[in-house]
């Protein structure tokens, strides 16, 4: 006669239901990566170039091992995975971000002051006696000049002048600047979010 304890079944779902998620989690990226595995065309490709050698039937052993023991870490400890995998998401957009963040050559410390930009115009317009230059502000930088403004969207948006000395760090890699650099930079919250150069000896 077979007897079955009622405690041990309600035991034996609990485990299922507790370790499906992580099971189901383990296998989403199991598939990730196998559809994002080098083509046979590339890895045939970097073995002829000494990038990759080929795997014997031992590597095989070895890698369907490190799966397995991950799945089975996954399924147990999948709470904790998940967590560390959001973290990491958040980490990485954060970098990407910063990696296309555009840099400038103005920093924050060269900010001299806050302008309107009519005040900024009438003090750059160009009068050109020969008429090589047209008569407007910035002369042949006008257009520039005007899309560089078409970009102050936000009421938050400030135009401010800047002004980096020969020899200041400045730029995406702090070089050295060659001459004075002068111009105005689009600033919200303190943050320089675009520039506009004037002067770049």
């Amino acid at each position: 006669m077979n007897y079955h304890s009622p405690m041990g079944i309600t035991w034996y779902w609990w485990v299922c239901l507790y370790i499906s998620p992580g099971i189901a989690y383990a296998f989403y990226h199991l598939l990730k990566e196998y559809f994002n595995r080098p083509s046979d065309f590339v890895k045939n490709m970097l073995e002829a170039i000494g990038q990759a050698k080929k795997k014997s039937f031992l590597d095989h052993l070895l890698e369907m091992f490190a799966y397995s023991v991950a799945t089975i870490c996954i399924a147990v400890g999948w709470p904790a995975f998940f967590i560390w995998a959001k973290v990491k998401a958040k980490e990485d957009d954060a970098r990407e971000i910063e990696r296309n963040k555009p840099q400038f050559m103005c920093m924050p410390q060269y900010l001299v002051a806050k302008v309107n930009p009519i005040d900024a115009e009438a003090s750059s317009y160009v009068n050109d006696p020969l008429g090589n230059t047209p008569a407007l502000p910035f002369g042949h930088l006008n257009q520039a000049w005007g899309n560089f403004l078409s970009n102050m969207l936000e009421p938050e948006d400030e135009l401010w002048s800047f002004h980096i000395p020969k020899g200041s760090k400045c730029g995406m890699y702090a070089m050295d600047s060659s001459g004075d650099i002068a111009g105005y930079a689009k600033v919200r919250h303190g943050q320089i979010l675009g520039e506009f150069i004037t002067e770049n000896d």
